[in-house]
């Protein structure tokens, strides 16, 4: 067996932010045209293929939502459409520039947020750990 030995920058608990569903959970802010969202509580889904956030957000942001590239994205219950914009994500101590899709789904509370950070735009930016039971987060920027 090969074992690594990894150091990450950022332990982050998501104790407090996972009270409300289960899951790993993390706090962004999205930037774009001098615009900015508030603090959005966001799941960190290593099976999504893309960060995705509602519609109501890329409105917030000022964006031509349908300017956006077209995605497609499937999910286990079916697929949804997506335009994907350059955003800046606000994260932690951290900030970066990345592809994120707006689906057509709006996520503004008390509605049940989807928003998810996942493999394009987070999981190619960060090496990634998770103690589920500690629910800590471990990150470290590759950016």
């Amino acid at each position: 067996m090969n074992a690594h030995a990894f150091e990450f920058s950022q332990a982050f608990n998501y104790a407090e932010l996972a009270r409300y569903g289960r899951g790993v959970f993390l706090e962004v802010i999205l930037v774009a045209n001098s615009h900015m969202t508030p603090t959005l509580r966001v799941r960190v889904d290593s099976a999504a293929s893309f960060c995705v956030f509602g519609r109501q957000w890329a409105d917030v942001l000022a964006l031509d939502w349908e300017a956006g590239d077209p995605v497609t994205i499937g999910t286990a219950t079916g697929t949804f459409s997506a335009y994907r914009h350059d955003i800046t994500i606000h994260l932690l101590d951290y900030e970066w520039t990345a592809g994120i899709a707006f689906a057509e789904w709006d996520t503004t509370p008390p509605a049940q947020a989807r928003d998810v950070l996942g493999l394009t735009g987070f999981f190619d930016h960060f090496l990634v750990a998770i103690d589920d039971l500690s629910e800590i987060i471990y990150l470290d920027p590759r950016f």
